[in-house]
């Protein structure tokens, strides 16, 4: 068996580079595929490395946070994977801030022995399930559709956004943005494609990464209705999967992140969360820092070895 660690990255290359070299040697056989958004801070590939094969590719940015972008990255290096005929078993799909909560052999067997084809969070969009606070959450990110507003607009989209509780036609979002939404006519949803959220991080087999990306390229009309979303990359690979019905999906990513801030981001882990991370519970976890606390990692590296 052979796993594929597909990182995601756009700054901090000291940090992507130690990454890279711990996976690659925890688990030599592995590959470690950087997708790099230099638009952020540039990468020299030669900095990469371990044990393992590890090659970098440039992604094509810029990554924006809330857009369909945030999901490019991992499209693309699933394409590179197929078109390079590179074979491998399952995909880990890593961000720059992550790192292994507990030795890689533990984590591939568990793998290896899966009667799975997915560890995947997943909830439907409508409705009050899933860990979002804002009942209608789902709605105003995938039913209506959003453009970009001019910056020096801000002071009057404040103003307008108190007007979001009160009428549903239009919506205005700032958190990714500033953008306003006009609720969608017509949805490439219905009682035959539910709408699913969920995190954007997965391990997925070949097969499953592989349709995520063959439907992406079939389902054009799905795909222009996901650019103009909040957050396409919380939904559309749980919406493909789980509506597909033929993989099997275990609903839990297996990884530990703190995104009860207001605007979602995952906060900043340190050494008073390191209990919580090497619970067992996860393979891995995000988002770590160096210059926010490196001692954390450098605990990790200890258990770790």
């Amino acid at each position: 068996m052979r796993v594929c660690y597909l990182i995601q990255s756009h700054r901090e290359p000291r940090q992507i580079a130690r990454l890279s070299a711990t996976l690659g040697r925890m688990s030599p056989g592995a590959l470690v595929l950087v997708v790099h958004d230099d638009t952020g801070s540039p990468l020299d590939p030669r900095a990469l490395g371990g044990a393992a094969e590890t090659r970098c590719i440039l992604a094509r940015g810029p990554i924006r946070r809330g857009y369909l972008s945030m999901l490019e990255p991992w499209l693309q290096g699933v394409a590179w994977l197929r078109r390079e005929e590179i074979g491998y078993d399952w995909l880990v799909y890593l961000s720059g801030q992550d790192y292994p909560t507990r030795p890689l052999a533990l984590t591939e067997a568990a793998l290896a022995s899966a009667d799975c084809d997915a560890f995947i969070r997943w909830w439907p969009a409508l409705g009050n399930g899933g860990p979002w606070r804002r009942r209608r959450q789902g709605h105003r990110r995938y039913y209506y559709r959003y453009r970009d507003t001019p910056r020096w607009a801000l002071p009057a989209l404040r103003l307008l956004r108190s007007l979001n509780g009160v009428q549903s036609l239009v919506h205005v979002h700032l958190v990714y943005g500033p953008r306003i939404g006009i609720r969608a006519r017509r949805t490439p949803f219905d009682a035959g494609r539910i709408c699913y959220a969920g995190w954007q991080w997965t391990t997925l087999r070949r097969a499953c990464a592989e349709s995520v990306l063959a439907g992406v390229e079939r389902e054009r009309e799905l795909i222009d209705h996901y650019r103009r979303t909040i957050c396409p990359d919380e939904s559309l690979v749980q919406t493909l999967l789980v509506n597909d019905g033929r993989f099997r999906l275990i609903d839990d990513n297996r990884r530990y992140a703190d995104t009860g801030a207001p605007d979602g981001r995952a906060r900043l882990l340190g050494v008073a969360d390191l209990d919580e991370i090497i619970s067992g519970r996860y393979d891995f976890a995000r988002k770590f820092d160096l210059g926010h606390d490196a001692r954390v990692l450098d605990m990790l590296d200890e258990r770790l070895r």
